[in-house]
């Protein structure tokens, strides 16, 4: 069947809602603001806490908050939103030290800065703070 003959056969309404929907795609509603992406924060982690375990070895990370959390390869932690600049998908991840998209495979570097083309847009970082055993993520 066409695609005019099956428009036609499921009807004008039908026709309208599905046109609508397939050319819709993201409106400016759908695309976060900063405030959606700090909405989370600040934020502690307990790093005794046994889910954050992945945090005591260089290059570990948890995510918490829709905020990538990771102990860097030189033992520094760093933070940054897991929303992903390229497709708007919190696939953000800590890999190899950097930040990486697992969907289309965007990287960051720990300022945010894209790495390759998909990672063009950047990356929202925060900010940590250590004070004992608890970990503070803010803006």
């Amino acid at each position: 069947m066409k695609r005019k003959d099956f428009l036609k056969s499921i009807g004008g309404a039908a026709a309208v809602a599905v046109t609508f929907s397939c050319l819709g795609g993201c409106s400016k509603s759908d695309i976060p603001t900063d405030a959606d992406l700090t909405s989370g924060l600040p934020f502690t982690i307990d790093l005794t806490a046994s889910t954050s375990s992945p945090l005591m070895t260089n290059g570990g990370y948890i995510i918490k908050n829709n905020t990538v959390v990771a102990k860097d390869l030189e033992g520094n932690y760093v933070a940054a939103t897991n929303l992903c600049s390229h497709e708007q998908l919190r696939k953000v991840i800590f890999q190899d030290g950097e930040y990486y998209c697992t969907e289309h495979g965007a990287r960051f570097n720990l300022s945010g800065t894209g790495l390759n083309s998909d990672g063009s847009g950047g990356l929202t970082i925060f900010q940590t703070s250590l004070e004992g055993d608890i970990l503070t993520v803010s803006v």
